[in-house]
């Protein structure tokens, strides 16, 4: 972790009159086991932009809500912001981070899912958001011309695809977000960016992952996930939300390591050419 991040952690840590535990290994977000005056334990998550209270705040609402459905989300104390960074507080949960996905454990985590399809009380025009989100990358990242008409193309069958807007997002569903014990799921974390749209895309985001990491992920697992994603996504919502994910990723990529992300979509678009 970046010794600034350190100190952004320090000065929520003595803000709140917590106690450090111990730094979890990075992640998007990065993360700490702190403790209370009580003596009770809370994951604490810290970043270097306040303006993302709002959809933490959002996030954290939609783990509620399906929380008290019986679903392995984590509860929620508080999201606040400073001048410099959002940060939230939640409980831990058990388990160990899914490393290799079974048979099982995917026919779990298609369920947990299709849990989502629950009406939030909130909504997003999801498909207006992510077309533009999408061909914004599309315009933004340089890429080969044969993976551009790809990815225009499955945006153009997208275009007038009948999305969801109000069912829940977790928004970085996939096994590494998982938590087990033993053949069971017992938590699903990193709630962060989740909100109103079309649950569909957790369940697009979970094959995705299990397929671009097929060294993670049995066979039949594999088979599972993909058919229930093919059962629940007409073409044209499978296309524009895979073109998405895609672009998704090389934007991140490009962001970090830019003379990788063509190489990347290339073989994204390749390995999934027969979603599109």
């Amino acid at each position: 972790m970046p010794a600034d991040q350190h100190h952004h952690f320090d000065q929520v840590i003595s803000m709140l009159r917590l106690r450090l535990v111990r730094h979890f290994a990075d992640g998007v977000f990065g993360a700490a086991l702190v403790s209370d005056s009580r003596g009770q334990e809370w994951v604490l998550k810290v970043q270097p932009r306040p303006e993302l209270e709002t959809k933490w705040t959002t996030g954290a609402e939609m783990a509620a809500l399906l929380h008290a459905t019986g679903y392995p989300s984590p509860r929620y104390r508080d999201v606040g912001r400073t001048d410099q960074v959002v940060w939230s507080l939640q409980e831990p949960l058990p388990g160990t981070v899914v490393g290799h996905v079974t048979e099982p454990i995917a026919t779990q985590l298609v369920t947990l899912a299709r849990r989502h399809a629950t009406d939030c009380g909130q909504s997003r025009p999801w498909r207006d958001d992510a077309i533009r989100s999408a061909r914004g990358w599309l315009a933004d990242i340089p890429l080969d011309g044969p993976d551009v008409a790809v990815l225009e193309l499955a945006l153009d069958r997208g275009a007038q695809a009948e999305l969801l807007e109000t069912t829940i997002v977790h928004g970085d569903f996939h096994h590494h977000n998982a938590l087990t014990d033993g053949d069971g799921i017992v938590g699903v974390f990193d709630w962060d960016l989740a909100g109103p749209g079309d649950w569909r895309f957790d369940l697009v985001m979970l094959a995705f992952g299990c397929s671009i990491q097929a060294d993670s992920c049995d066979p039949e697992a594999l088979d599972h996930i993909t058919t229930a994603m093919r059962n629940e996504c007409p073409h044209d919502v499978l296309a524009l939300m895979t073109a998405c994910q895609i672009l998704r990723i090389a934007s991140m990529t490009f962001a970090r390591k830019p003379a990788r992300a063509p190489a990347i979509v290339s073989q994204l678009t390749k390995a999934l050419a027969s979603w599109l």
